[in-house]
């Protein structure tokens, strides 16, 4: 009997009776997913995921955020999860995730927090705090894009044709998502049987290959410039682990000594989702940063 994907309605928070989501429909005109917990007068923090993923990224993450005072906001950004998918051209510049993030937070009624954010996510956030300084509290970056080399992947997305969806959609086997898995664990294991159904899930939707593809040619892959950085005035921790294959930290250490308030921890072993695969060091280590005075770099923002 062929395998079966779960359903949304079985997707994560469903199994979490302290969690709850919305779909929020945004005046740029993409609906998106949001995962939230903690009192909703609470100060707010913002977690954005990476390339191909979900607000799933973030399971391990929530209640120790929750337990420290927080409200957390976890959307699937457009293209992922069960957010919109949109397909036009443009859809996933940098411009224009910023705009549904802008639009996000003004939904919610969110003047300025934190933004925690892995991989691609790091890189909008990055971009988010240049052009809007004053929403933005404190920045925790993992594996972020533009601190680091990335594979080729981006560089060749302009050479791969759209398939057709659907097929992919029909064809995309459960064990994809395990390898996926497998590449971005440091340790090459400690995932669940439900880890890989929660993220091989989202390849139900026909329109998911050509978002990706989408994304890979029309966001921003490259690492950033030393002046662009230098002018990111929020404090800032990156995090990377020291086998990433995915951004390979070969830029961090000048870049991060490029911004005024950034700092960087390596974390021996850890791979691409350190949040997710060394949640017992990584919990600790944000709430510290974030805990910290605004003098010494950190704070509720």
């Amino acid at each position: 009997m062929p395998e079966a994907r779960l359903a949304p309605e079985q997707w994560w928070p469903a199994r979490e009776p302290t969690l709850r989501q919305r779909f929020i429909a945004l005046p740029t005109g993409v609906r998106m997913r949001v995962v939230e917990a903690g009192p909703t007068d609470a100060p707010p923090v913002v977690l954005l995921h990476g390339w191909g993923i979900l607000a799933y990224l973030w399971r391990h993450n929530v209640a120790a955020l929750v337990a420290d005072g927080y409200r957390v906001v976890a959307p699937d950004l457009p293209g992922h999860g069960l957010s919109d998918i949109p397909l036009a051209e443009g859809s996933y510049s940098v411009e224009t995730m910023i705009a549904h993030l802008v639009a996000l937070f003004d939904a919610l009624a969110i003047v300025r927090a934190p933004l925690v954010a892995q991989s691609m996510g790091g890189m909008l956030a990055v971009h988010f705090a240049h052009r809007h300084p004053e929403r933005v509290g404190r920045l925790v970056l993992i594996s972020p894009v533009g601190f680091g080399r990335i594979t080729p992947a981006a560089a060749l997305a302009h050479a791969i044709p759209d398939i057709p969806g659907q097929w992919i959609a029909r064809v995309a086997p459960r064990a994809g998502a395990r390898l996926a898995l497998w590449r971005v664990y440091g340790t090459r294991s400690g995932w669940s049987e439900r880890d890989v159904d929660e993220y091989w899930a989202p390849t139900q939707r026909p329109e998911l290959p050509r978002a990706m593809l989408r994304l890979l040619r029309e966001f921003a892959w490259d690492p950033h410039a030393e002046p662009f950085v230098r002018a990111v005035t929020t404090p800032a921790l990156v995090v990377f682990g020291t086998r990433d294959r995915t951004v390979k930290p070969t830029h961090a250490e000048r870049l991060v000594r490029a911004m005024p308030r950034g700092q960087l921890v390596i974390v021996p072993g850890a791979g691409h989702v350190v949040n997710e695969e060394r949640p017992d060091e990584f919990n600790p280590l944000m709430l510290e940063f974030l805990r910290a005075p605004i003098g010494e770099g950190a704070g509720r923002g």
